[in-house]
């Protein structure tokens, strides 16, 4: 199998061009609630059905109580004349508005309720889905992708597609039912003060859209200033020990305030643009109420409608208004979404460049005879690393590979886990390619020791048992045991429970190696990978780490990744590679052994 270069994953960059298309693109993810859903829908309809009955009994207070000699006959009269007296009326008018309220919030309470409980379900599936599909992406993806980034998406973009699905959504919804059902009710008191009350919708839109449209602009880079301060803070705390050795406090603190300043301006450019857009909405609102008052004071004059019902109909107005400023206000926050919204879809619909061929069945019991054949590989189609690399490593054998930084040696490793593809040749176990084998069943079989030691800030007992999650404690105890690591545990305050800080800091360089061998020996793996095994140990260290291997590649087919000869153990063979092949080749002896560079002639002594 040829390819031009290695697959890359890569973030597809969308721009959604209606808020409609980001609520599809992410329905699958609130459809399992729909039910619930429909309830709150049901509780904001009846909040709604609240809210129009809310003005009707002051039109009775108004015009059979206070002025009933301006008030007209129909179901208000027909309301006084059953109650017998202006008392009972009040009565009975005060306490519908006391029951409209209390039910309103009843009702309210039920509608918040099933929203948030949805809400935070909708935001927990879209951010398992992200995490678990950034896992699966290739190594290439993570080589090109800063984690700072990686954890704005997870957090502060889930956060606000959750509440742009949910809360969001349904108060949206909820608000233009009541503006629709005020405009009929408003239609039907008085058409023509209610054509007055609609003449600020052409306006009051081209400033939402247009203004709209630059909030997005300017939340797009507010978003990605934030993705820079995660990662600014993920180095600095990270890195915290060089920090300090080097004492760059000083230097990490200007590089965060830089990326805060930066988050703060555009963050302002933002909110000066909402702040803009609430008070033209609110300007333009008052002009409409302007001239609902007027005209409506001229109905009342020429005796088409009576005071009571311009009290009923300013109330209207006014649950018009409210919820239209509030919809402006929306579309502000829809406008951040939305951008949040491409950026978690940029994450989701990326392809990983390497996933299991449709035809892949799960591998057999390995005996461990790997094979790479004229392998060709680069991380940049132009700059080859591999060139024709050919590597027969039979069944049981520990085969060490030593060449120059750089020269490809962790890279070989890399291919045997298929964590890339290369760009020709073949990589095989035990005579059958590993692409024909689904990756889980291939790396469960394999079991590495990485240079850079990492452990989880878990307990050793869960850091040890990571190598296979089925795994007793008799089983951890006896591979830390193999490991010479079980002395040091038991010596720990809560033993095998002890929890060890992130990436195993508060353990020494060798606890952490011994650890992490025990993580491999436990996984019981037929291909054993070691990359620069002996990296930053002491002496006594060294000799530890050291007996600790040799148990843990016994009988076990066993590829050593190391640029120094001391680190080679006791390899069956030295390979040497340099400029993409295999150049020099020497066979393990007893005792000490000395790097031969390639092309240099062997000695007597070295032979």
């Amino acid at each position: 199998m040829t390819r031009s270069k290695p697959p890359v994953d890569r973030i597809k960059h969308f721009r959604f061009r209606s808020l409609w298309r980001l609520v599809t693109r992410f329905a699958p993810f609130v459809r399992p609630y729909a039910k619930t859903l429909l309830a709150a829908s049901a509780c904001m309809l009846a909040v709604t059905v609240m809210e129009l009955l809310t003005p009707w009994p002051l039109k009775v207070i108004f015009d059979q109580i206070l002025m009933p000699d301006r008030g007209h006959g129909g179901w208000a009269a027909e309301l006084s004349r059953l109650a017998g007296s202006p008392d009972i009326l009040l009565a009975a008018a005060a306490l519908s508005i006391l029951v409209i309220a209390v039910l309103n919030g009843l009702l309210g309470f039920g509608q918040a309720y099933l929203m948030s409980s949805v809400g935070q379900r909708v935001g927990a599936a879209i951010r398992m889905q992200l995490f678990g599909h950034i896992q699966r992406l290739s190594q290439s993806f993570h080589d090109e992708r800063n984690s700072g980034d990686l954890l704005s998406r997870l957090t502060g973009d889930v956060s606000m597609m959750r509440d742009l699905l949910v809360s969001t959504g349904i108060f949206l919804a909820g608000r233009i039912m009541l503006v629709v059902s005020a405009i009929v009710v408003m239609g039907l008191m008085d058409w023509r003060l209610t054509v007055v009350a609609l003449l600020v919708i052409v306006p009051l839109a081209v400033v939402t859209v247009r203004l709209t449209l630059k909030i997005k602009g300017a939340a797009r880079k507010q978003r990605r200033r934030e993705s820079q301060i995660a990662q600014v803070m993920t180095e600095g705390i990270s890195a915290i020990k060089i920090v300090r050795a080097y004492a760059r406090e000083a230097y990490e603190e200007r590089r965060f305030a830089r990326e805060v300043e930066g988050s703060a301006e555009a963050s302002i450019v933002g909110t000066r643009l909402e702040a803009h857009l609430e008070r033209l909405v609110r300007v333009i609102l008052a002009f409409g109420t302007c001239g609902v008052i007027w005209y409506g004071v001229i109905r009342v004059q020429s005796a088409a409608l009576t005071p009571g019902d311009l009290l009923v109909f300013m109330a209207y107005l006014a649950g018009l208004y409210r919820p239209i400023r509030r919809i402006a206000s929306i579309s502000s926050r829809a406008a951040k979404a939305t951008v949040s919204g491409e950026r978690i879809a940029g994450i989701l619909d990326v392809v990983p460049a390497i996933e299991d061929r449709p035809d892949a069945r799960p591998a057999p019991p390995f005996r461990g005879e790997i094979v790479f054949d004229n392998l060709v590989f680069g991380y940049r189609p132009d700059r080859p690393i591999l060139r024709g690399l050919d590597l027969h490593i039979r069944a049981g054998e520990t085969v060490a590979l030593m060449g120059e930084s750089g020269s490809g040696k962790s890279t070989i490793a890399s291919l045997l886990l298929r964590f890339y593809e290369p760009s020709a040749g073949r990589v095989c176990i035990d005579g059958t390619e590993i692409g024909a084998y689904t990756l889980a069943s291939l790396r469960q079989q394999i079991a590495i020791l990485l240079q850079d030691t990492m452990l989880f800030r878990a307990s050793i007992r869960e850091n040890i048992g990571y190598g296979r999650l089925d795994a007793t404690i008799d089983e951890i105890v006896e591979a830390a045991k193999a490991a010479d690591a079980h002395d040091f545990i038991e010596a720990l305050p809560e033993g095998y429970e002890t929890i060890v800080g992130e990436r195993g800091a508060t353990l020494s360089g060798g606890q952490r190696q011994r650890v992490a061998i025990a993580r491999a020996m436990v996984r019981n793996a037929a291909i054993v990978i070691l990359d620069e095994p002996m990296v930053g140990l002491d002496s006594e260290s060294e000799a530890a780490v050291k007996r600790a291997l040799a148990r843990l590649t016994a009988n076990k087919t066993c590829l050593v990744i190391t640029h120094n000869p001391q680190g080679v153990l006791d390899a069956d063979r030295v390979l040497v590679l340099r400029d993409g092949s295999i150049s020099d080749k020497a066979e393990s002896v007893i005792g000490p052994l000395r790097f031969i560079p390639a092309g240099a002639a062997m000695t007597p002594a070295a032979q």
